[in-house]
């Protein structure tokens, strides 16, 4: 019986002392970004760290990051992803497809939270929006309806539009396939030719090669797909289609300054929503069981500024569904 006693008390003890380690050990969380510079990226890191200080986490108090960029070298992401579930993270989050399928084959136990996977059920990240049912969780950009409503918004903006250039990353076609089909059925549907362009993302994409390249093919217009770095296109974007007379639209609102017109979700609400996913995982709740959230509202804002130096006259039809219009 006495034996039995201190067995039982041996027991309880290192069961409580295992506990009360895990809660003094900070949070760890694997953030796996594709590139680590540029506006892009600090606007959604702003809102993801955002995010989890309104989920209670804070790094340096209770939260351990550890963050690491591929900087556009897909060869890395799954390294990366390897070297995250070797550190023993309790969550890691892959913003898009590149890196959360990096995380997904390193481990299908770590529970990953997405940002901007256009339909995770598609890609099999999920059994559904409303629940989920595997280890992947977080929030969709909703790019299925988000493509074909930007073209048709580019084919208003400007008359006549029949050749759409959109720069492509051959080494990262595979990771967009599906967005790009969608802009190709898309741009079928509208009677318009999709023309697309090839840039190396990584280091930046060299501007005026690509809008070279875009008047060689007759092209009239620019739209960006996703996963050709938006961030490093920003600068100098509104000069150099300028110089080159091609109106270019993108999708991130934050970035408005820059193209003729931009229409697509608050990215940085985007990131700061999947922020709230990781410090909900952190306590305790299962990705399985947490619907996968879509996007809240989308941005037209129409650049007026730029459509002068481009000599486009916007149609009023369009302005009056603007959000914001920069004079």
């Amino acid at each position: 019986m006495a034996r039995r006693t201190l067995a039982f008390i041996f027991c309880a003890l290192s069961l409580a002392w295992g506990v009360a380690s895990a809660q003094d050990r900070p949070a760890r969380v694997g953030w796996l970004p594709l590139q680590s510079r540029g506006l892009y990226e600090e606007i959604t890191s702003r809102g993801f760290i955002q995010g989890l200080r309104e989920g209670g986490f804070v790094e340096g108090r209770n939260l351990e990051l550890v963050k690491r960029s591929a900087d556009y070298d897909m060869l890395k992401l799954r390294a990366l992803a390897r070297d995250m579930v070797a550190a023993k993270v309790d969550v890691i989050f892959a913003p898009a497809k590149p890196m959360a399928d990096a995380a997904w084959y390193a481990s299908r136990t770590v529970p990953t939270v997405i940002a901007t996977v256009t339909d995770p059920v598609v890609v099999d990240y999920a059994v559904s929006l409303a629940r989920p049912g595997k280890q992947i969780t977080g929030v969709t950009t909703a790019n299925a309806d988000l493509i074909g409503k930007r073209m048709q918004l580019f084919t208003e903006l400007v008359p006549g539009l029949k050749r759409i250039g959109t720069f492509i990353d051959p080494d990262l076609l595979s990771s967009c396939q599906e967005e790009v089909d969608l802009m190709e059925k898309s741009a079928k549907q509208l009677g318009v030719t999709l023309v697309r362009i090839p840039v190396v993302a990584a280091g930046g994409i060299d501007l005026e090669q690509a809008l070279q390249r875009a008047v060689d093919a007759k092209v009239q217009a620019v739209m960006t797909a996703p996963m050709t770095n938006n961030q490093n296109i920003t600068d100098r974007l509104a000069e150099v289609s300028a110089k080159y007379r091609i109106p270019f639209m993108h999708d991130v609102p934050q970035l408005a300054g820059n193209a003729i017109a931009v229409y697509g979700p608050d990215f940085e609400d985007i990131f700061r929503r999947a922020g709230h996913y990781v410090a909900r995982i952190l306590k305790g709740e299962k990705p399985a069981t947490m619907a996968i959230e879509e996007p809240r509202d989308f941005r037209l804002i129409v650049n007026l500024k730029v459509a002068r130096k481009l000599g486009v006259q916007v149609p009023q039809s369009v302005l009056l569904r603007a959000d914001r219009v920069i004079e």
